[in-house]
């Protein structure tokens, strides 16, 4: 009988970085490279990031492991799990379409805590990185989009999986173990998706705890502490207890020879993904066709379901709110002709003239669109005019999918951009060239430690 957890676990415990393609490897940088900058981002720009830190603070244990901002140490679980949710809190970090999960907010801040502890080389920082990736975009692939559909938020649930392997990379799980920290990490999978209806920043919590749990897991297992090897595919396993349909199928297809590490998108725009394909849409139509607020009579988007339940949000409650909303993203560019961090404030999100458009967007589900889902995962908008004129755009990948990919130069311009003057530019320069050069190093605890900037305290 073939148990998965046991397969997974297998791959990751054998996988070298001198096997890997290239085209990974490269991949794996430009994640962590990408979520170091979102991390800090996050650290200094979100209320999350505020309070995530003083939780940290007021732990009292042992400085190990670097928790992103102005110096400051603490265990490793807490260094991830404050590091985590600041990944996540500006809705700028990495993700998939297959498996609806965004990794790098949850398995970078777990390496990188990590090997500050053990302070591993480069090379087994990357390739836990790839392991993390692989083993749980497979598994989020495979129970998705039903898990999600449920109300579950994989960010939270699927991630543990990533983080769980990860860690146990790094800590030199041997076969057995790692199938337990698999198994562990099925009952510390958790997120659920209600925060869409309230705005809660609960959503923020989800990878940082994810990171924490995945530590937890993998320690544990090291110990000898056991986990369901059925924890995927058994009658009381992950799939079956949290989807109404998935696909085994797609857990071992071709693995380590196929990568799922290399379908993922980076984010151009601090806000859901769904709402990416409404702003470029609308970019488009008003490129060809200038338009004012007061034009427009109508907008209808036709998309997915997970688009519809995740994004249709007319009245949006808080700035987390925002991000999710295609409503008040599209708003924004239609108003201000921006959809950026200075977009997404207290003050900003009350604008009247945002929220009058938003008014005027009907979302539709598009059954042609949805039989296609999540290969494309396409949007559909159309701006009607006063004078009933129609203007129509469709996306089927927004910028920074591998079908439309960001380049390196776009990735540091987004991390220049996002860090402001959180960091210094040699600061800035130094994560880059450390990055770059993460393969070569015996030592890649100097990596995390990058995190924490003295030049914070002015801010």
């Amino acid at each position: 009988m073939n148990i998965l957890a046991r397969t997974l676990a297998k791959y990751a415990v054998s996988a070298r970085l001198d096997d890997f393609p290239q085209e990974v490897i490269k991949q794996a940088q430009r994640c962590l490279y990408d979520t170091m900058g979102t991390i800090i981002a996050g650290c200094f720009q979100s209320t999350t990031g505020r309070i995530a830190r003083e939780i940290a603070a007021e732990h009292s244990e042992e400085g190990i492991a670097t928790v992103a901002g102005p110096p400051l140490k603490r265990a490793v679980a807490t260094a991830a799990l404050a590091n985590g949710m600041m990944a996540h809190a500006l809705e700028l970090d990495d993700g998939s379409k297959h498996a609806t999960y965004h990794p790098g907010s949850s398995i970078i801040p777990t390496v990188l805590a990590l090997a500050e502890e053990t302070k591993c080389s480069g090379k087994r920082l990357i390739e836990a990185i790839v392991v993390g990736y692989e083993v749980s975009l497979r598994i989020g692939t495979a129970i998705n989009p039903s898990h999600y559909l449920r109300g579950f938020h994989p960010t939270g649930t699927v991630a543990v999986f990533g983080t769980a392997v990860s860690a146990g990379k790094i800590l030199g799980l041997n076969a057995e173990q790692m199938t337990n920290a698999i198994g562990i990490a099925g009952s510390l999978a958790s997120g659920i998706n209600q925060y869409e209806i309230d705005g809660s920043i609960v959503k923020h919590l989800h990878p940082g705890n994810a990171a924490k749990n995945g530590v937890l897991a993998a320690r544990l297992a090291r110990k000898g502490f056991t986990g369901p090897k059925g924890v995927i595919e058994g009658n009381l396993g992950f799939c079956h207890c949290f989807a109404d349909e998935y696909d085994l199928s797609i857990i071992d297809r071709r693995l380590g020879e196929e990568f799922e590490f290399l379908k993922i998108y980076f984010k151009p725009f601090c806000s859901c993904r769904y709402v990416h394909f409404g702003i470029e849409a609308v970019q488009k139509i008003l490129q060809d066709h200038p338009m004012q607020p007061e034009d427009i009579k109508k907008i209808i988007i036709r998309t997915h379901k997970n688009a519809k339940q995740g994004s249709d949000i007319p009245s949006y409650q808080s700035v987390l709110h925002a991000r999710l909303s295609l409503q008040y993203g599209i708003g924004s560019i239609i108003v201000r002709g921006s959809a950026g961090l200075q977009d997404y404030t207290e003050d900003a999100i009350a604008d009247k003239k945002v929220r009058e458009i938003g008014q005027k967007i009907v979302i539709e589900v598009d059954p042609e669109i949805q039989k296609n889902y999540p290969n494309p995962r396409s949007m559909v908008v159309e701006i009607i005019d006063k004078e009933n004129n129609a203007f129509s755009c469709r996306i089927d990948h927004a910028k920074g999918s591998p079908e439309n990919p960001m380049t390196d130069e776009e990735l540091e311009a987004k991390f220049k951009d996002i860090t402001g003057n959180f960091i210094s530019d040699n600061h800035k320069e130094a994560i880059a060239n450390t990055v770059r050069r993460i393969c070569s190093m015996k030592d890649a605890s100097i990596v995390s430690g990058l995190l924490s900037s003295e030049k914070g305290k002015n801010h």
